[in-house]
């Protein structure tokens, strides 16, 4: 059986084919029958599935995390696609590839090499120290590697935390050049732990939060790594760690995004700012990708932002230029990916 992919859909497509089977949830519908209520992905995308004859028997045949062999039909549901199942079951591993069910981010090598060589740059010789405690480590930095960055909105696929932290990294790099107050190497250190507690805040096999991302939260998480990192590096100045907690405990920005505290450091608030942007216009880089293909104008609404996106292609328009970069930040050669800091760069006088 060759494997079909969502992306490849169309509207009343029968489908018979292998998917990650992400949200199973038994529902019931108004007349009291029982239905399943289903979110299956593949390395494409995702889409929403309801399976509505047999569901109890069917309920029982594979569980979220399992890859499914499914047969259904690709209808449309508020002009959306949606798979009506019919049947469910957990597929024998030797009928599929993984590396199909999954979407895994691309240079992952290049991220994590560049990643790497920003942190072992650093001159300050406690922020060095700790980088060296974060890279030595070898389980935390495979856990980062495989990572998702979140699990519905932005860089949620394998490799999602690694591609953020970078983007927010080199976000950071471009705001020590217009502030050279900022401590360039604490801003950037910051924006590399700011999501740590990712690894163990969310499952990236089933996309899904874990029990100490649903009791603790990745903020409460990465403050812990981050101090016992810390606790490594002998004699660490207690004023360089507070002002490193600060960063992880503040990245949210605001007390209703569930930020302990508010960003009150030139490096906590340019790390909270480049982290909001490199979130948001991930996500919606991903919807155009997934939806400007279906020929729409707007995008279908997503309640998360309150609103639905304009996703047409402008590149057939007069004004339209064709000014889009060939390679992404992190696809630069060399050192290019890191700028000299400006003269004036305070970080050296810090710490020291």
């Amino acid at each position: 059986m060759g494997k079909k992919f969502i992306s490849e859909f169309k509207f009343n497509e029968q489908v018979d084919s292998f998917f990650m089977l992400l949200k199973k949830e038994l529902k019931m519908t108004k007349y009291d029958k029982p239905y399943l209520q289903l979110t299956l992905s593949d390395r494409t995308g995702k889409i929403e599935g309801r399976l509505w004859d047999d569901a109890a028997r069917f309920n029982e045949m594979a569980d979220a995390g399992d890859v499914a062999h499914v047969k259904g039909v690709v209808e449309k549901y508020r002009e959306e696609k949606q798979l009506k199942v019919d049947l469910l079951a957990k597929a024998d591993e030797r009928a599929f590839r993984f590396e199909d069910m999954v979407r895994v981010a691309q240079n992952r090598d290049k991220v994590e090499a560049d990643i790497r060589m920003i942190l072992e740059g650093f001159t300050n010789p406690w922020l060095k120290s700790l980088a060296e405690a974060f890279l030595g480590d070898t389980a935390l930095m495979a856990a980062f590697r495989d990572a998702i960055g979140g699990k519905m909105w932005h860089n949620a696929y394998i490799g999602g935390l690694m591609e953020h932290t970078y983007e927010v990294m080199c976000i950071v790099e471009r705001m020590a050049g217009l502030y050279p107050q900022m401590s360039r190497e604490l801003a950037l250190m910051g924006a590399f732990m700011h999501d740590i507690g990712k690894i163990e805040e969310l499952d990236p096999r089933k996309m899904e939060y874990t029990d100490q991302g649903n009791l603790i939260g990745h903020i409460i998480l990465g403050h812990k790594i981050l101090i016992n990192k810390i606790s490594l590096v002998q004699t660490f100045p207690a004023d360089l760690a507070m002002r490193l907690e600060h960063m992880i405990l503040s990245h949210h920005g605001e007390y209703e995004h569930q930020s302990p505290v508010l960003p009150k450091t030139l490096e906590a608030t340019v790390v909270y700012q480049a982290d909001e942007l490199a979130s948001q216009a991930n996500a919606v880089k991903e919807i155009i990708q997934n939806e400007a293909s279906e020929g729409k104008n707007w995008s279908q609404f997503y309640g998360i932002k309150n609103r639905k996106y304009f996703i047409r292609d402008h590149s057939g328009e007069d004004w339209g230029v064709n000014d889009a970069r060939k390679e992404r930040p992190f696809e630069s050669k060399g050192k290019e990916a890191v700028p000299e800091a400006p003269e004036g760069d305070s970080e050296g006088d810090l710490f020291t």
